[in-house]
């Protein structure tokens, strides 16, 4: 009984930790741009939406979430360098601007008026406050609005799954559909996220056992797990995904961080829309305030060696991650894609290289990175 709650406890923190604001607009995004072949395009999202970050967690799970085990082959320094550079762009660069966008888009369903930079500026008051005090509100946020938030996509999907007309299907571009989607997965950026927040789920799990486990029931718990949190992961997606191909025609003009709003007014109508909005604005705030205090905390004490304080990381944190959402949705997007479709195939590598290392006693070594990363700057 106790391993069950274990397993299902572990596989929904597996679905929250890899489930944040982005999450809610790429697979719409790709359902819109897939011309009817919506399982051709969910099938590509879930390779590198799904299948790639939770082999991520599996390798941090054989290195027992110590991110320099798993990185040795870069040494000190390159486990200095990729750190500042992956926490740059889960935080200020790209995910942290980018949730300021997707609440800003949800916002204007409430106040159609309101521009994205007053927005933001207001979101980054918010997060300062409630990230110096270090405040449990985050936790008690992520841990109520998930599954209110996953109730909420529920109602929408059923309901515009119901009330929607699905378009005509065009007779070619299944490949098309499907390599939309594998790239369009890589902008979720949810195999950093494995690197860097799967050692807490890591530790639960460790935590659950009064002596050390060994190996081998440790993997068959992640095991079943991993089937659970992929599972409503992947359904989550394949939903958005056949949402963002029903209400194409309405989704013309749409900014994908409105996309979800507008199909939310659709399908549930004026009154009950701003609820599912509103649930929007609150996750996108939580994950905002998590990422902002990992790289204030990095830039404090790695980069800046303590020589500035707590509110003064923050506040360069949220300058920064200002003046990016500045760019809008699709900007950090154009932004982010050519370095995340250059990094992601050399990350992806190093990952197989060190989960075969501990099965098989495959070397584990910087070549297969290194090379996969040269192979695609070769190609660009």
């Amino acid at each position: 009984m106790k391993n069950n709650w274990l397993v299902l406890s572990t596989g929904f923190a597996l679905f929250s930790m890899f489930f944040g604001s982005g999450n809610l607009v790429f697979p719409i995004a790709v359902g819109q741009d897939s011309d009817g072949h919506y399982i051709f395009a969910s099938f590509g999202l879930l390779l590198t939406g799904v299948l790639v970050p939770f082999l991520g967690v599996l390798g941090m799970l054989l290195y027992r979430g110590d991110l320099g085990s798993f990185f040795s082959c870069f040494g000190k320094k390159g486990l200095f360098i990729f750190s500042l550079l992956s926490l740059a762009l889960m935080g200020p660069f790209g995910v942290l601007a980018r949730c300021l966008t997707v609440a800003h888009g949800a916002l204007l369903l409430l106040f159609p008026n309101v521009s994205l930079p007053v927005a933001s500026f207001c979101m980054c008051m918010v997060i300062f406050l409630l990230a110096i005090k270090k405040n449990k509100i985050v936790t008690i946020l992520g841990a109520v609005l998930t599954p209110f938030l996953l109730l909420a996509i529920s109602v929408i999907a059923f309901f515009g799954l119901k009330e929607g007309i699905e378009p005509t299907v065009t007779n070619f571009g299944g490949w098309e559909a499907l390599k939309n989607g594998f790239f369009q997965g890589y902008q979720t950026m949810d195999l950093l996220a494995a690197f860097f927040f799967s050692k807490f789920v890591i530790k639960y799990l460790y935590d659950a056992f009064p002596a050390n486990p060994d190996d081998k029931s440790m993997l068959k718990i992640f095991g079943k797990a991993s089937l659970i949190g992929a599972g409503i992961l992947s359904l989550v997606y394949c939903a958005l995904v056949l949402l963002g191909w029903i209400y194409s025609p309405e989704l013309l003009t749409t900014p994908p961080q409105e996309m979800l709003g507008v199909i939310a007014m659709e399908a549930l109508g004026v009154y009950a829309a701003p609820c599912v909005c509103m649930a929007v604005v609150f996750a996108c705030l939580t994950t905002a305030i998590v990422l902002t205090s990992l790289f204030a905390d990095f830039l404090r004490t790695e980069v800046m060696q303590h020589k500035i304080g707590n509110s003064q990381a923050l506040l360069i944190t949220l300058g920064i991650g200002f003046f990016i959402s500045t760019l809008e949705f699709a900007g950090i997007a154009r932004f982010l894609g050519p370095v995340l479709e250059t990094v992601y195939p050399a990350l992806i590598a190093l990952t197989v290289v060190n989960i075969a290392n501990k099965f098989w006693g495959f070397k584990a070594t910087h070549w297969p990175f290194t090379l996969t990363l040269a192979t695609k700057l070769c190609l660009l």
